[in-house]
């Protein structure tokens, strides 16, 4: 089980992650408009592909940080509500380890998480 010092350890951890995903999605945003921007009177077939190439990129990269973001909002819910380093699915601890790698982790390695939404 964790303790306080943990949690807190864990708590700063995702908020700071927190703070970076938000700046890279804004970042990342800026850059989608600029890309948008950029498209109009494109010279030839070939730029024209290359921007939409890297636009599609620059919202994937998005997407995967909006869920990405999610997941820590979720985590630090879940240190408000004691809920913290516990599975969603078998309410078994998670081995600190994992919480290391994955802060977010709401499952032990072998089950399946649960279908949100």
């Amino acid at each position: 089980m964790l303790n306080s010092q943990d949690l807190r350890r864990f708590q700063e951890r995702l908020k700071a992650e927190h703070d970076t995903i938000e700046s890279r999605i804004a970042t990342n945003k800026r850059g989608i408009q600029e890309t948008v921007r950029n498209e109009s009177g494109v010279g030839d077939f070939e730029d024209e592909a290359s921007l939409i190439s890297e636009r599609e990129a620059e919202i994937d990269e998005n997407d995967r940080d909006q869920k990405e973001l999610a997941q820590v909002k979720r985590a630090l819910e879940r240190i408000e509500h004691g809920t913290y380093g516990l599975s969603e699915v078998s309410g078994k601890p998670i081995p600190i380890e994992r919480l290391e790698a994955v802060p977010y982790a709401t499952t032990l390695v072998d089950e399946r998480p649960q279908e949100t939404e």
